[in-house]
């Protein structure tokens, strides 16, 4: 049997992993769709250097809520 404080420590590395590719994933894509279809070289508007990073930031909690959430409940599987 696993100690808890390790289900922590590999559940909360897991939603870090999770946060970090939904940060790369959904701001890049953001950013990527922003340049290829709505902006392209012109200047960009002032709202999109907001818009993007909150796009981004969002992806990131989306993706560590769902790694983690995954992680705890593949070791609560696992416990049983």
């Amino acid at each position: 049997m696993m100690p808890r404080w390790v289900r922590i420590l590999l559940t909360v590395l897991a939603a870090m992993i999770g946060g970090y590719a939904g940060l790369i994933i959904v701001g890049g894509g953001a950013a990527g769709v922003a340049w290829i279809f709505l902006f392209g070289d012109d200047p960009w508007p002032r709202w999109s250097e907001i818009a993007i990073p909150l796009v981004a930031l969002a992806g990131a909690i989306a993706g560590a809520a769902s790694f983690g959430l995954a992680a705890w409940r593949a070791f609560d599987k696992a416990k049983s």
